[in-house]
């Protein structure tokens, strides 16, 4: 649940702590000052997004307001105005100078909170994603803000769809939101009432909550959204375990179903800056990437160790029985900086595949349909390796499907290869 800053100026105490605790009983923060220095200080340091002003303080009501409109245009507050004047131009005055509403002191507590209550169901209301009821990215940033300032742990998810943005380009905007709908269903279900869940962007979500909780959602989260993926997919792309995406010039990839990926770090006593949090997440959660399942990873503990450099992948295999093409590719690899060897025939492919230990292999069909290199194809795919397969036969499915990356018609322009090896090198 989001709890919203509410900032009460008054110079007199007793009404001061009443109003207090009538906020407190909607389970809401207020803080509590009594002249404008000090509600500046709070308001640039907090996330005040409500700012209750009595007529109590020395200035002038409506000059005050104009004061604090001004000096917070930024982060435009909800301003409501509490005085013992029932004057009609009073009212209008205080309304003119930036209140949203005003309040008589002779109000009743119910009355009060009723009142609060339809302001921060307005600002609620108009914080939502309109296609998760999520709250959105600004909402998100405060909220990770306060939680800086209590005195309680936390832990922080960040919850991405891994291929969601692909998924949206297949299946279009209306299956998009609702696997969002339904990611947000699932999140709900799992919230305390002290948990938050905000975007971070259009399709990735914050979520903070108690740090004993973090892993026991991170893993009903990624059970639930595996065990929900085939309604979101036809039945030949989900056993299949791909969906293909085509380009203008008739290329085919073969894309990853979606999946869940969620890092997850614990509140540290020296971190204020919700930036720090953001990148931490974000640099976690590419350990994740990898997986071919929904993942999470939770940071507790920094290890130092011996950094290990990975070694560079430069290294292209080619079978492509036409001797002047295959040619014309390991000369342009060559150019490019790019390690390449050619084979012509499936006997001598294997062979130097297990000495030269490629990153990418460039696979033609064959010379003939009975004759072909799929289950070339089909062998190497186990291991961490890219497959480009070129073909005059329109097989691209059954191509996808024995373990190629990428399905290239021929004939096909040696630019257009090149750009895909540096793709998946990189």
């Amino acid at each position: 649940m989001y709890k919203s800053g509410i900032l009460i100026i008054s110079n007199r105490k007793e009404l001061s702590i009443k109003y207090k605790k009538l906020i407190e009983n909607l389970n809401q923060n207020a803080i509590i000052s009594k002249n404008l220095s000090d509600a500046i200080s709070i308001i640039q340091n907090q996330e005040i997004e409500f700012i209750i002003i009595s007529d109590t303080i020395k200035e002038k009501l409506s000059d005050f307001i104009k004061k604090i409109r001004i000096l917070t245009y930024n982060t435009r507050p909800i301003i409501i105005a509490v005085s013992k004047s029932n004057d009609l131009q009073d009212k209008l005055e205080a309304l003119e100078a930036g209140a949203d509403d005003f309040l008589g002191e002779e109000i009743t507590k119910t009355e009060f909170q009723m009142r609060l209550k339809a302001h921060l169901r307005r600002y609620i209301e108009s914080s939502l994603n309109p296609t998760t009821r999520i709250m959105n990215k600004n909402v998100t940033i405060k909220a990770i803000k306060k939680s800086f300032l209590e005195n309680k742990q936390y832990s922080y998810l960040l919850i991405k769809i891994r291929g969601i943005n692909t998924y949206r380009k297949t299946h279009g905007e209306i299956a998009f939101e609702k696997v969002l709908q339904t990611l947000s269903a699932i999140i709900n279900s799992t919230l305390a009432q002290e948990d938050f869940i905000g975007h971070i962007s259009d399709n990735s979500f914050i979520l903070i909550t108690n740090i004993m909780q973090a892993e026991k959602i991170a893993s009903f989260l990624c059970f639930a959204f595996d065990n929900i993926l085939n309604k979101f997919y036809s039945t030949d792309e989900f056993e299949n375990n791909f969906t293909i995406e085509s380009d203008e010039t008739k290329q085919e990839t073969k894309q990853a179903l979606m999946r869940l990926n969620i890092s997850a770090i614990e509140k540290n006593e020296n971190e204020n800056d919700h930036r720090e949090i953001l990148n931490n997440l974000n640099e976690l959660i590419e350990l994740c990437k990898n997986s071919p399942t929904s993942t999470y990873v939770i940071d507790r503990i920094k290890l130092r160790g011996e950094v290990i450099k990975e070694e560079k992948k430069n290294k292209v295999l080619i079978l492509e029985p036409d001797e002047a093409l295959s040619c014309l590719l390991k000369n342009v690899c060559e150019l490019e900086g790019i390690k390449a060897k050619i084979t012509f025939n499936k006997k001598e492919f294997e062979k130097t595949y297990k000495i030269f230990k490629p990153n990418v292999a460039i696979i033609d069909w064959g010379s003939n349909e009975k004759e072909n290199h799929l289950e070339v194809a089909k062998k190497i795919s186990k291991d961490n390796i890219k497959i480009i397969f070129s073909s005059s036969y329109l097989k691209k499915k059954e191509i996808l499907k024995a373990g190629a990356d990428l399905y290239v018609p021929k004939p096909y322009e040696i630019d257009d290869i090149m750009k895909w090896i540096k793709k998946f090198l990189a």
